[in-house]
């Protein structure tokens, strides 16, 4: 065998190549099946958890949009109620779960909440999970009992500076949007109104049929029955602009607060480590669903406003809510935990 005796110099460069060429071997093996796994992505039925019971808001939205998902990428993705908890049951689970793109979950602002509601969780909820893309956002309706002496936000608000802490109004429960959407607006009047918190939608909104609270936000397919049947009254909606179901009511920042804009949203996460080219496939996935007339006009007649983003801009979006809920809930000391 031949033996070639190499200048130092030149010896060294040759070792330093021959290893440099290894690395990139070795990087484009690693990444060739994760690139593979993303196109064939998804080859098998996917997991999409709801962090609430069926039949509610989160649970309808998430048929709509899985069905139109579930044709486009041939694969089931398989809706799975798992409630309880204030949503950290499901939360929890998915934080344990293989980061492949087969278990996702279909989160709504109550996760951005609960970072400021609580002083322990098992999981960081902005650092923990791969954030994929908003689907909708519910603006809430500000009613008042058909007999409240008010008919619009000046008359309203007169009457809770004439009566504050006689004056009740009812959420889905404490922390909840309804919620912290009216400590908001309390906040700016310098109210304190009691809270009378409900397990769910359909009982506060008897409350409020009943008389037996004032003023109740909701989401707009609990609230146009009610107002059509002029059973309440509608005062404002929470988001900036004016909805199209109720192009007269009048929005709250031009009703005397300027800047007032709350609403309920709905998005999809995923667990931390999922490789980016799945997140964003599945973002995609999102969009063309949400772009689909049928399922856009589904959602429209039941109160909620399709919205797709990016992966980066459901992250922005979730910590800028985030801080919004945290300096409602610190301002306002509300806490589920004593």
């Amino acid at each position: 065998m031949l033996h070639v005796s190499l200048p130092k110099k030149l010896k060294k460069y040759v070792q330093g190549l021959t290893l440099s060429l290894l690395g990139t071997l070795t990087l484009s093996t690693s990444i060739a099946p994760t690139l593979s796994h993303a196109q064939d992505y998804p080859d098998h039925a996917v997991k999409w958890l709801v962090p609430y019971g069926p039949g509610g808001g989160t649970d309808i939205v998430a048929r709509i949009v899985t069905q139109n998902m579930s044709t486009n990428l041939k694969q089931p993705f398989v809706v799975e109620n798992r409630g309880g908890g204030n949503t950290i049951i499901a939360t929890q689970a998915l934080s344990k779960s293989k980061p492949d793109g087969y278990t996702a979950m279909q989160t709504a602002d109550q996760l951005a909440a609960n970072t400021s509601l609580y002083k322990e969780l098992p999981y960081v909820a902005n650092q923990d999970f791969e954030f994929v893309s908003s689907l909708v956002k519910t603006p809430l309706v500000m009613l008042v009992r058909k007999d409240l002496p008010a008919n619009n936000m000046q008359e309203l608000i007169a009457y809770i500076k004439q009566n504050d802490k006689k004056v009740t109004f009812g959420s889905w429960g404490i922390g909840s949007m309804n919620h912290l959407t009216m400590e908001a607006l309390a906040g700016r009047i310098n109210a304190t109104p009691l809270h009378v918190p409900y397990q769910g939608a359909a009982l506060a909104i008897n409350a409020l049929l009943g008389g037996f609270v004032d003023i109740l936000f909701t989401d707009l397919g609990s609230a146009l029955p009610q107002v059509q049947a002029d059973k309440v009254k509608p005062i404002a909606v929470s988001t900036a602009t004016r909805i199209a179901q109720l192009p007269n009511l009048p929005t709250i920042a031009e009703s005397g607060f300027p800047g007032f804009d709350l609403y309920s949203y709905q998005g999809v996460v995923l667990p931390k480590g999922t490789p980016v080219a799945i997140v964003n496939k599945l973002a995609a996935a999102i969009k063309v669903a949400l772009e689909n007339p049928t399922v856009a006009n589904d959602l429209i007649s039941r109160g909620f406003i399709p919205v797709a983003n990016t992966p980066a801009e459901f992250k922005a979006q979730f910590i800028k809510s985030e801080k919004d809920f945290a300096d409602i809930i610190k301002s306002r000391n509300i806490t589920l935990e004593k």
